[in-house]
């Protein structure tokens, strides 16, 4: 009980027994009246004090922030924008629109650009604690999302997402959309690129082994430094020596290309086999390099998936994605998040699927070519997925 509600009970209580006694003729002297009149007050103060301060009144817990999916009017039209971790420190503000900036301080907003593996234009923003704005500007116009970043303590920091920073930011920032999609608002711990994934290591190996039973005696091996990375360049390499498969570097020699990076490297892997600098009996790209922009260019891209890009879960994902963020490309980061959050991340054998985009003179080229805010959100923009092959458990 509060001080003030105690008080106004003792009060009450008092005055009340008061008028009675008046009125029963026990209170007759002046002086006996004011005596206990006195008394009462006195009781009331003892009771308020000895309840100790007024307490605030209760209220939900202050969020700590979380990944940001916002919409903002510019330019006459809305544009999606999202922010990610919305913690205090380093941020990446991805605006759906192209020639964007964004920053606290409107006077001085930080130009964007496209990163490899994303039609989204990303800006880095360092955030403070607490409630704010974060500017954006496109087309000649501006405007400001209210963002709260939470406190400066706890889990989810900018700074300590080292992955954000780099090549694998838009990569992890899709794959905090895609848990916030599914319910998981907590800000995130942790990135794609911080490690291999047991099922997508089993993936590379199934690959390797589906290369092999075709006589494959060399593949080129596209990889990065990253903790994913390395280990998942340590599979293939591994693999590849159980099947007598020699591992080298892509060069104009006629082999299977596999592909272990992120997706800048991916980007830069599949445009140089589409231009002739490399020369592959397919490019087989790792799990997470499942986006379109990577699959648009011709370069006979084969991806193993433990999923259907058409199943009722991944239709689901392709929506919800579409509601909240429209013209974002899905990503395979952003499904697996989405389904671990669901709680619906189930184990499935493995399927090599081959994609390939329907060029149509002037259409601008496929998914790779811009911006797709008028179109359905879908894995491939004119393009196909279908499964080739089914893969062995490795």
């Amino acid at each position: 009980m509060s001080a003030v509600l105690l008080a106004a009970v003792v009060l009450t209580a008092a005055l009340a027994l008061g008028v009675l006694l008046l009125r029963r003729g026990l209170l007759r002297r002046r002086a006996s009246v004011s005596a206990y009149f006195a008394a009462a007050v006195a009781c009331t103060v003892l009771a308020g004090v000895s309840a100790g301060p007024l307490a605030p009144p209760a209220g939900p817990a202050r969020a700590l922030g979380g990944p940001l999916l916002g919409s903002l009017g510019l330019g006459g039209k809305q544009v999606p924008v999202m922010v990610v971790p919305n913690r205090p420190g380093f941020n990446l503000v991805a605006v759906g629109a192209g020639e964007a900036s964004a920053g606290t301080d409107r006077g001085r907003l930080t130009k964007g650009g496209l990163r490899p593996g994303s039609t989204l234009t990303w800006v880095p923003v360092e955030l403070p604690a607490g409630p704010g704005q974060v500017w954006v500007s496109s087309g000649g116009a501006v405007a400001a999302l209210a963002v709260d970043t939470g406190r400066a303590d706890g889990a989810g920091r900018g700074e300590g997402l080292a992955a954000l920073r780099g090549d694998d930011g838009p990569e992890c920032a899709s794959a905090a959309a895609g848990a916030l999609l599914g319910g998981d608002a907590q800000p995130p711990t942790g990135c794609p690129a911080d490690g291999l994934a047991a099922a997508d290591a089993a993936a590379l190996r199934e690959s390797v082994g589906f290369l092999a039973g075709r006589g494959a005696r060399s593949i080129g091996l596209v990889e990065d430094g990253s903790p994913r990375g390395r280990a998942a360049a340590a599979e293939v390499r591994a693999a590849a020596g159980r099947a007598g498969i020699s591992v080298g570097k892509p060069d104009s020699s006629r082999q299977p290309l596999v592909v272990t990076s992120g997706w800048a490297g991916a980007d830069t892997a599949v445009r140089d086999v589409e231009a002739g600098r490399t020369v592959a009996e397919g490019t087989y790209l790792a799990p997470w390099l499942f986006t379109a922009p990577l699959l648009s260019p011709s370069a006979g891209q084969l991806i193993p998936l433990r999923y259907a890009p058409n199943s009722p879960a991944a239709v689901e994902y392709l929506k919800a994605l579409g509601a909240r963020f429209p013209g974002e490309l899905p990503t395979s980061a952003g499904y697996d998040a989405w389904l671990r959050a669901r709680g619906t991340a189930a184990p499935a054998p493995a399927k090599l699927y081959a994609t390939a985009v329907l060029y149509v003179p002037g259409s601008g080229g496929g998914a790779a070519g811009g911006h797709h805010h008028a179109e359905a959100t879908s894995w491939l923009p004119s393009g196909m997925i279908v499964p080739v092959a089914g893969l062995g458990t490795a």
